[in-house]
């Protein structure tokens, strides 16, 4: 199984929750929030080979976020997995929009070819992939998006992926899974934010969506692994 979206970093006791990802051979894309966030977790997540750390600049962290891009540009060069990025145009963010906006347009910049990509775009996913397309990224992974089924399949279109987690699939958002073509579809946790637990949160989302899909888990499971095995920026 595959957490493609958690801040491991954010929990009480990240390593004791690396230790457990690492025995149960999940792999899992360790987000961060800051450059200077991912530069100290690293040190501490390299020996577990199936946590991925991922460099970010979160769209409601940029006021700080935007004294690390050039610190960004450069880990980028190296870094396979980047995360969490993007916009946020709900009430918490607005206030930063147009310094998100700018932050943004650089970092994407970073994106190159054969990169994991995960994806925040709260009231932002038109702008998120408006500045994707103008850079040329293509097969990045919107996490958590709540834009609608419309939205998402033209997203879809473009070449993007969804990872979808538990409470998507309480209600209205789990008409993505239903409708989206699924070999764009992943699994989060986006814990601590949605789960304390974020490997039963795991295992429970591969479940309801083989169910959503008439499948069982291993074939779930299959699928999954190669969507996330081609959702690499191209």
């Amino acid at each position: 199984m595959i957490d493609a979206h958690c801040h491991i970093d954010l929990y009480d006791d990240p390593i004791a929750l690396a230790q457990k990802i690492h025995h149960s051979r999940m792999s899992c894309v360790a987000v961060t929030m800051l450059p200077s966030h991912f530069r100290m977790g690293e040190t501490h997540l390299s020996p577990f080979d199936n946590i991925h750390s991922a460099l970010g600049i979160h769209p409601l962290r940029v006021s700080e976020g935007q004294n690390e891009v050039d610190d960004f540009l450069q880990i980028s060069q190296s870094c396979e997995f980047i995360g969490e990025v993007g916009l946020d145009f709900s009430d918490e963010g607005k206030s930063t929009k147009e310094l998100q906006i700018e932050v943004f347009s650089t970092i994407v910049k970073g994106f190159s070819r054969g990169k994991f990509v995960s994806i925040h775009s709260r009231m932002a996913h038109y702008d998120v992939a408006r500045i994707l397309g103008e850079e040329g990224v293509q097969s990045a992974c919107f996490h958590y998006f709540t834009g609608g089924v419309v939205a998402a399949k033209e997203l879809a279109k473009q070449g993007h992926f969804f990872s979808v987690n538990q409470r998507m699939l309480r209600g209205r958002n789990q008409d993505l899974v239903r409708e989206l073509p699924r070999d764009r579809i992943l699994v989060e946790s986006d814990g601590p934010f949605l789960s304390k637990a974020p490997l039963s949160a795991i295992k429970d989302t591969y479940t309801q969506i083989g169910k959503i899909w008439g499948m069982d888990l291993s074939d779930t499971e299959s699928l999954i692994a190669k969507n996330f095995a081609s959702c690499r920026t191209r």
